[in-house]
């Protein structure tokens, strides 16, 4: 008898049972009287330890509302910040940011005009905590047609940790298999100088050295296109020759 009354009341039969606390009440009087006197606030604790044999249909439900309600905040929280990234001011503003930060590397940074591919797939950043840029980066290699992109490298990264990480086994690894053959110092980077009229179109890049060395007095537009190359003579005369005409 003591089990099927009301937890608060204890006259009548209970009809409801808290999530938070499991006490059982008859109606809301005694539903608000329990929260106020123990200060409940009707929630289950999705923290909470529940072992197996407590486990019921009830709390399966509940852990199902919870990860609803968390999908529904992470896609309430992924549209406001795509509203924030649409807005004009705010993006020219980063790249405002971006182009200064570069600056002071000595890199002249270009940007194309909106709708251009190569600026879509730009994720370029300036971090303002940490004072760096995390470059968006493409790959070309020689001889293939593969064209590969990195995404969030950062300035102080070496090009040879990068490079590494695409020379292990992938869908692609059998087209670069004259690169995986040789070792890695014997790889030759190149990246185009611009604007276009330089004498020396193409500059080679020290794979040892940080990309924020790398790119000094370089103009880039948008984001670096590094070309790979086993041996780089052939390369070179056609630059100079571009270079002289």
């Amino acid at each position: 008898m003591g089990s099927s009354v009301c937890g608060e009341c204890k006259l009548k039969p209970w009809k409801y049972k808290c999530p938070g606390c499991s006490i059982r009440s008859c109606g809301l009087p005694c539903v608000k009287a329990h929260k106020k006197r123990t200060n409940c606030n009707g929630k289950r604790k999705f923290t909470d330890f529940v072992t197996l044999s407590q486990f019921d249909d009830n709390l399966l439900l509940s852990d199902y509302n919870m990860l609803e309600e968390t999908k529904r905040v992470a896609e309430s929280a992924r549209r406001i910040r795509n509203q924030i990234c649409k807005n004009p001011y705010f993006k020219e503003t980063q790249r405002t940011k971006l182009r200064a930060a570069a600056a002071r590397g000595r890199t002249n940074l270009l940007f194309l005009s909106s709708g251009m591919l190569n600026r879509e797939i730009n994720q370029t950043r300036y971090d303002n905590r940490t004072k760096c840029i995390s470059w968006t980066i493409e790959w070309r290699f020689h001889t293939t047609d593969v064209v590969l992109v990195d995404h969030g490298v950062g300035e102080d990264t070496s090009l040879c940790s990068v490079i590494e990480n695409h020379l292990k086994p992938g869908p692609w690894i059998h087209k670069l298999k004259p690169f995986c053959d040789v070792d890695l110092v014997s790889l030759k980077l190149f990246i185009r100088q611009y604007p276009k009229g330089a004498k020396a179109p193409f500059k080679e890049l020290d794979i040892k050295a940080s990309l924020r060395q790398q790119l000094a007095k370089v103009a880039i537009v948008e984001y670096p296109v590094i070309h790979r190359y086993k041996r780089y003579n052939n390369l070179t005369r056609r630059g100079n020759r571009r270079g002289q005409d």
